[in-house]
Parts: structure tokens; C-alpha cells; sequence
């Protein structure tokens, strides 16, 4: 999709599904953060800092879409919590939200 925006003495031309207009006519990009800890970091994608990675977001993305995308076990357990709240696999995120995926942890 490409769109043309225009500003006084200069116009933008983008095409990005991921390019979203402010209110002030600027471009801006939609991400989300997320990071994986313990056993699961085996699971990053290239190109990731050792402990997680920016992703851009489009459209309605899910934490499960997210485990999903990482090609994580279905049957590893995980703990998923979103901008420091624990969140279920149907939570939808947002642009800015940081998604944190842990391995269950026990220890004394």
C-alpha cells in the first residue's frame, strides 16, 4: 500500500504496510519488543542482540502468534508477560509493548 503525505514545501511518498500517519502528517513505525529468556533463547531469530529483538507489527498480532512465529515447542511450557503483567496467549499487542517469554522456573 503506498500512500503520499504531504507537509508545506515537501510531500513523503511510502508504501509499508507498517508506515501509519501521526496527526501531524509524520511517518512512524509499530513494534514491539520482545525477548526471551533461559532455555528459550535458543529460539531468537538471527540477528538478535543475545536476548530478544524488535519486530515490526502489523495488523492484530497475538502473544500466541508470536510463540507461534518463533517455532517454540508446543509442548514447552512458557511463561508470557507483557509490559511487566503476566498475559494469556490471546492478548492482543500494541505498538511500544515489551513481550517477555520464560521457561517455568524452580529452584529453592
Amino acid at each position: 500500500m503506498c500512500r503520499r503525505f504531504s507537509l508545506s514545501h515537501f510531500s513523503l511518498l511510502t508504501c509499508s504496510y507498517l508506515a501509519f500517519p501521526n496527526s501531524l502528517g509524520y511517518i512512524q513505525s509499530m513494534e514491539i519488543e520482545v525477548r526471551l529468556f533461559a532455555t528459550l533463547r535458543r529460539y531468537l531469530p538471527a540477528g538478535n542482540d543475545g536476548f530478544g529483538f524488535k519486530r515490526p507489527l502489523g495488523g492484530e498480532t497475538t502473544v500466541a502468534a508470536i510463540i507461534e512465529e518463533l517455532k517454540l515447542p508446543p509442548d514447552v511450557p512458557t511463561i508470557t508477560i507483557v509490559n511487566g503483567n503476566h498475559s494469556k496467549p490471546d492478548h492482543a499487542l500494541k505498538d511500544g509493548d515489551v513481550l517477555s517469554i520464560f521457561p517455568p522456573v524452580a529452584g529453592g
